[in-house]
């Protein structure tokens, strides 16, 4: 009886533990010291450049996930595929046609932040699917590199997205970006101190 007991708790370990990642994020998350020294980024387009603000205390799957991929180059000379003016624009997809990604999703670190001109959140699958009805994505998880920034307040996305930073310069840059601009590169700083 204990054995079968036991055999059933490492089940029910795996299972869980399975569901945790889609496919798991080729990296670990670094101690919360070090992921708060994670704070500022430089996004570099065709039209110029934007500064951005992080969350790490917020989203620090998210922020850790930027400073990967930016270490990688995974940003470079990808376009941005989505435009919808005074709403938001969005890149990160090597597909460049909304359904790409790195190969993982990230989980959920949905805050009490609101949507508004400049933040930076994450692009996630739909709750429920559209044609069939069917859930397909009830942990509410992040597409792995698809970002968007808002080009206006979007109420009906709070608590919706993951926000994981704010542009805070180059907002000229911004109100110039359509479907189709390159990101150049993208820059993530660590900032020692953490603050």
């Amino acid at each position: 009886m204990k054995k079968l007991f036991a055999l059933t708790v490492i089940l029910v370990i795996l299972t869980l533990s399975s569901r945790v990642f889609a496919e798991p994020p080729p990296f670990e998350l670094p101690p919360r010291s070090e992921v708060l020294k994670i704070r500022s980024a430089i996004l570099e387009t065709s039209k110029g450049r934007i500064f951005i603000e992080l969350f790490p205390e917020e989203a620090p799957w998210h922020v850790t996930n930027f400073k990967y991929l930016a270490d990688k180059g995974y940003y470079r000379n990808l376009s941005f595929h989505v435009f919808q003016r005074d709403y938001l624009i969005q890149g990160g997809d090597p597909r460049g046609n909304g359904k790409g990604g790195p190969g993982y999703d990230l989980p959920a670190e949905f805050s009490s932040r609101n949507h508004t001109l400049g933040t930076l959140g994450m692009a996630r699958k739909p709750d429920v699917d559209s044609k069939t009805g069917k859930r397909t994505n009830p942990e509410r998880r992040s597409n792995g590199s698809q970002f968007h920034i808002l080009l206006g307040d979007a109420p009906h996305m709070d608590g919706h997205y993951t926000v994981f930073g704010k542009v805070v310069g180059g907002f000229q840059t911004l109100s110039h970006l359509r479907e189709g601009d390159k990101i150049i590169n993208l820059t993530v700083f660590i900032r020692e101190g953490g603050r």
